[in-house]
């Protein structure tokens, strides 16, 4: 779990564009700390949530559906047990925490491709241009998001919850490898890098299609195999010859 946050806490633009709203470091360092002391008491409600909901259709397992996912026991619940009304304000929380979540998720891929792109290769266009042509790509991606959920109804899928850190394990650990490896170390360079996420990918590919490990260990193999794979293999190149002040914990200012 540790490695995981790392993971989303360093690489995923949709948290990182979070800390460039601040005034500045001292203000962002504050607003993840906060959120670690968070996240502890926000684990114990969530699993708790969880762990009452199991005790309950397990003394009475008459008033849940077998064929029932899992991800649909939490509303199932809202509607068959709460009270008229609060089960309305519960339905309404869920569907507000998936539009935050989705919105945000949205506009960063579409800042990433819009601005570390399309902005690269045409740095000339107006602001206006810009501004709307990210607001196509929403759009667009906004149809294929949702055609991806409504695909994901009909595979035989156990727990969202299990798929979803599945795939951050597998194809979000190379970016958290890159992450420690840029911040950590002087040696680093891009053709160690690029050698540590290729190794990163295929030593992940082995893991899951021949060993039983559990994918919550995906995120600390792929991460630590990218690190170790990308110092070592940039030992064999020269060195990078881009200045790292401020870019290191070693070449921070002072």
């Amino acid at each position: 779990n540790f490695f995981i946050n790392l993971i989303t806490y360093t690489s995923d633009q949709a948290v990182v564009q979070r800390y460039l709203t601040t005034k500045n470091e001292k203000q962002a360092s504050k607003a993840i700390w906060i959120n670690a002391a968070i996240t502890v008491p926000e684990g114990v409600i969530w699993f708790g949530l969880g762990t009452a909901l199991y005790v309950f259709y397990k003394v009475q397992p008459h008033l849940l559906s077998p064929e029932a996912p899992t991800d649909a026991i939490l509303p199932f619940f809202a509607v068959q047990q709460l009270p008229t009304g609060i089960s309305g304000l519960v339905i309404a929380g869920l569907f507000a925490a998936a539009m935050s979540t989705v919105d945000s998720s949205l506009h960063s891929v579409v800042t990433t491709i819009v601005t570390d792109f399309y902005r690269s290769f045409h740095p000339n266009r107006s602001d206006r241009f810009y501004l709307n042509l990210s607001r196509w790509l929403v759009a667009l991606l906004g149809i294929a998001a949702t055609s991806g959920a409504i695909a994901l109804t009909t595979f035989d899928t156990h727990s969202l919850w299990d798929l979803f850190f599945n795939l951050i394990g597998l194809f979000s650990s190379a970016l958290g490898g890159l992450f420690v490896l840029g911040i950590f170390t002087r040696r680093a360079n891009a053709p160690g890098a690029l050698t540590g996420i290729i190794s990163s990918s295929i030593v992940l590919y082995a893991v899951q299609h021949y060993t039983a490990l559990h994918f919550f260990l995906y995120g600390a193999i792929g991460l630590l195999t990218c690190f170790t794979i990308g110092y070592l293999s940039s030992l064999l190149f020269c060195r990078s010859k881009v200045s790292l002040q401020g870019l290191t914990l070693f070449t921070r200012p002072d």
